[in-house]
């Protein structure tokens, strides 16, 4: 209805945890593609890892199973790209050690002060893009002096420096906003650079984990 090509969209689902496994995860992404009325995903992720909490020894063998299904359909040109969401190294290094395919992507909680580097620098390494969910801490970090002298001195909002700080760290940062206004400023922040030191300071904030430990989440 927008008038917008297909091509000129990137679409990007993932597969829910009660849906992981082998024949699983084709019957999911089967749903996914006719619900959304589409013939391929740009790029479809494992929404979280088995853990050993959940299923103990064989967490490993499903996260690889599911693994399985995506690959099967990557090669079969229904899904662009695949990859991951959630994992942290010791959950990949499984997944990949048996794969044709490496991830393309892992999603992860990334925001300043909470940036889970060791994972960070693991995906470098093997090139898997890092995509930053809840860059912003959810709003937390909008109230913080820091940021907001940083933001001042470059006329700049809060927002649009933590967008470019996570930009310059190499990371993707993935920004939810409903209002048009704030889109449009989400958009607008190519026309400066934050410096080697601002970047230093950012980096040393603190903040806690917001969303659920890949390592206890339970559901």
């Amino acid at each position: 209805e927008s008038g917008i090509k297909r091509e000129n969209l990137f679409v990007t689902s993932k597969v829910w945890n009660t849906e992981r496994g082998y024949d699983n995860t084709l019957k999911a992404f089967d749903k996914t593609l006719s619900d959304l009325g589409l013939d391929y995903l740009d790029l479809y992720l494992i929404h979280w890892p088995a853990n050993e909490l959940q299923f103990g020894k064989d967490a490993n063998q499903l996260n690889v199973d599911t693994w399985k299904a995506m690959e099967r359909l990557h090669e079969e040109g229904l899904i662009r790209s695949i990859g991951l969401s959630n994992f942290m190294q010791h959950h990949a290094e499984p997944v990949m050690a048996k794969a044709n395919i490496c991830p393309m992507v892992d999603q992860i909680e990334y925001h300043p002060g909470f940036t889970q580097m060791e994972c960070v620098e693991f995906c470098k390494k093997n090139n898997i893009l890092v995509e930053a969910w809840s860059p912003l801490g959810r709003g937390n970090v909008l109230d913080n002096p820091l940021l907001k002298s940083i933001a001042a001195n470059h006329g700049k909002s809060v927002a649009q420096v933590v967008i470019r700080w996570v930009m310059q760290t190499g990371v993707l940062p993935l920004v939810k906003s409903v209002t048009p206004s704030r889109i449009k400023e989400n958009f607008d922040v190519f026309d400066f650079e934050l410096s080697q030191q601002e970047m230093l300071e950012i980096a040393s904030l603190k903040a806690d984990r917001i969303g659920s430990d890949p390592d206890t989440c339970d559901f």
